[in-house]
């Protein structure tokens, strides 16, 4: 196996990048974007990062001015053979080389974990100042799909995604051995919690409508957080749901170079404000291990219906890892939003529905409906009984009746006390009440003398049969008929 070393050399006529300040190396990643080989071929990348800001221009590379900064020992990679182009992040700190073309290249490079270093004698990478880059050892890691079949096969089937070599997920919290990664990686509006592997309990947490809130999450990737190509931050989900579920979520996309897109998803207008920010920051306390801080800044418009948070992430090779967080967060407070408005159909008659909640409308002659099992029905209206005229006598038809009998009976009452004002008080001297407990009936049937003289004649009659039967002599219908 070729042992290739990546190494920055200064060669023939000075090629400057434009606008570039030089800075140490960091490391240079080799790697196969979608794996489609095991080989150094087209479309691989080589992506070189650096300690500080390095391109302010237009932000790429020509193949001319790569060939003339960079070459690699033990490999033609850089050499007159094959083309690239490199495009530089929007930090400016990482330079991503694109492989055009493999054609001319007859030693191919070959990543390893070995040491190279920057010539300083010859190399320059600077503006006209000529800032040399400056040295120090480095480590070629990455691969340019280089797998065994065996490997690939194994981290094939341990997602499904199809991916070849490192197919470890991203994580906010525990990697897939079950080692903590991230400390505090999701903290909303200052409450953090440790994330875990799969499910994160969290306190519910209220927010205010109108009120700006700060969600943030720490990512670590093992392969480097310029792997990190997606993240997502869902609400408002019931239990059992999943986050494609989810009327209100916040995608953040992160290119090869560097770019950055924002997606919201959210059709029931409940999200607002929204600013996406990204960072690296230290995994964990004492840690030498980066993470890309995303930082979500997001106003909420409307309640939701449900609580429950959850996150999306995956890196370059489409390996993916999603966490839940309940109880979640619940938002309240009036909606900023306008009322939803419906047309329900009542006996054949259409009415315009207002919303006064996720469950209540009111038509437009103040009626209420009520939405239950997917449909808005009208409100049931109790029929008020028809006032019958004034009278000089009721009869017990008229709507009157009731109350003219309780006025009778009130007045009445006034006129009993008035007569009698002990009337209604208790009768405290009468005498208590007694009872008597009388013997029980023998019941014993066996006591009687009809029943015991019967229950000797029948024992006699069973003795006599008895005998006849084991007399050969006699028969049973001679025992139960006699002689006839």
């Amino acid at each position: 196996m070729l042992i290739g070393v990546l190494g920055v050399l200064f060669t023939g006529t000075t090629f400057l990048i434009q606008n570039a300040h030089a800075t140490t190396f960091t490391s240079i990643v080799a790697n196969d974007p979608d794996d489609g080989d095991t080989i150094f071929s087209n479309d691989d990348t080589i992506i070189m990062s650096f300690a500080s800001t390095n391109a302010t221009g237009s932000g790429t590379m020509t193949d001319t001015e790569i060939k003339a900064n960079f070459t690699s020992s033990n490999s033609d990679l850089f050499d007159t053979g094959g083309t690239y182009t490199g495009f530089w992040s929007s930090d400016s700190t990482t330079l991503t080389i694109y492989v055009n073309s493999t054609t001319g290249v007859t030693t191919t490079p070959v990543p390893d974990t070995t040491v190279i270093n920057y010539d300083t004698s010859n190399g320059k990478l600077g503006e006209s100042d000529n800032t040399e880059l400056t040295g120090g050892a480095i480590t070629l890691t990455g691969d340019f799909g280089i797998a065994t079949s065996s490997s690939s096969s194994s981290d094939s089937s341990k997602n499904g995604s199809g991916c070849a070599g490192d197919c470890e997920e991203p994580t906010i919290g525990i990697d897939s051995h079950g080692k903590r990664q991230v400390s505090g990686g999701f903290s909303y509006n200052g409450y953090t919690v440790d994330v875990e592997r799969y499910f994160t309990p969290y306190p519910l947490i209220t927010a205010d409508i109108g009120k700006t809130n700060v969600a943030e999450f720490k990512i670590y990737e093992n392969t480097g957080v310029q792997n990190i190509r997606h993240f997502t931050f869902a609400f408002g989900m019931d239990k059992g749901d999943i986050i494609s579920n989810s009327k209100a979520k916040i995608e953040l996309d992160i290119d090869f170079d560097g770019t950055e897109t924002v997606t919201v998803t959210d059709p029931e207008n409940a999200l607002d404000n929204i600013k996406v920010t990204t960072s690296k920051v230290s995994c964990m306390e004492h840690s030498t291990n980066e993470c890309l801080k995303v930082s979500i800044q997001h106003m909420f418009r409307a309640p939701l219906d449900f609580n429950i948070v959850g996150t999306d992430v995956w890196d370059t090779k489409r390996s993916s890892w999603q966490n839940y967080y309940n109880h979640g967060i619940e938002v309240v407070g009036e909606s900023l939003n306008p009322p939803k408005e419906y047309d329900g159909v009542n006996k054949g008659h259409i009415y315009h529905l207002t919303e006064t909640s996720k469950t209540t409308a009111v038509d437009e002659f103040g009626d209420t409906w009520t939405f239950q099992y997917g449909t808005w029905s009208k409100d049931y209206i109790k029929k008020e009984r028809i006032q019958d005229g004034q009278k000089m006598v009721f009869d017990r038809m008229h709507s009157e009746f009731g109350a003219y009998k309780k006025d009778n009976v009130d007045k009445a009452f006034g006129q009993l006390l008035e007569l009698c004002p002990t009337c209604i008080e208790e009768f405290t001297d009468l005498e208590y009440a007694k009872s008597y407990d009388y013997a029980k009936a023998s019941s014993n049937k066996l006591d009687r003398p009809d029943i015991k003289y019967k229950m000797i004649w029948e024992e006699n009659k069973a003795q006599k049969i008895m005998n006849q039967i084991m007399d050969s002599k006699f028969h049973i219908k001679e025992a139960y008929f006699g002689n006839q």
